[in-house]
């Protein structure tokens, strides 16, 4: 006879608990949707001022390489430069050629396995 009434007690006991946790989950989340926090205006700052030396130093970076290749090849005799240029004509052209093999490759891989 002792047992029904602790039985009971452990049922409403367990109903409340999940209860609770139902209830905290479901606190987290905001009927809006998805809500953005803004960072504070000295991060974005800070960030956007990266951003500007990044892309001044690969800026930089690609005209003393466009400038030292040009210099290289003004210091050559007219056979030799003649024969860089050809080079440089070369591997640009395997280039593209591997280039636009590869992208064939994936595509017919892509129909392949792609799923219907």
């Amino acid at each position: 006879m002792n047992k029904l009434p602790t039985t009971k007690l452990l049922v409403l006991l367990l109903g409340l608990s999940l209860t609770f946790t139902v209830c905290e989950a479901q606190s987290n989340k905001s009927g809006y949707g998805n809500t953005r926090i803004k960072e504070p205006r000295s991060v974005t700052k800070a960030k956007k001022k990266q951003e500007d030396k990044e892309r001044k130093l690969k800026k930089d970076s690609a005209d003393f390489v466009k400038e030292n290749k040009k210099r290289s090849l003004e210091i050559q005799s007219p056979e030799v430069r003649a024969r860089m240029i050809e080079n440089r004509k070369n591997a640009e052209y395997r280039y593209k050629e591997k280039k636009k093999r590869t992208s064939e490759n994936t595509r017919k891989a892509a129909k392949k396995y792609r799923k219907y």
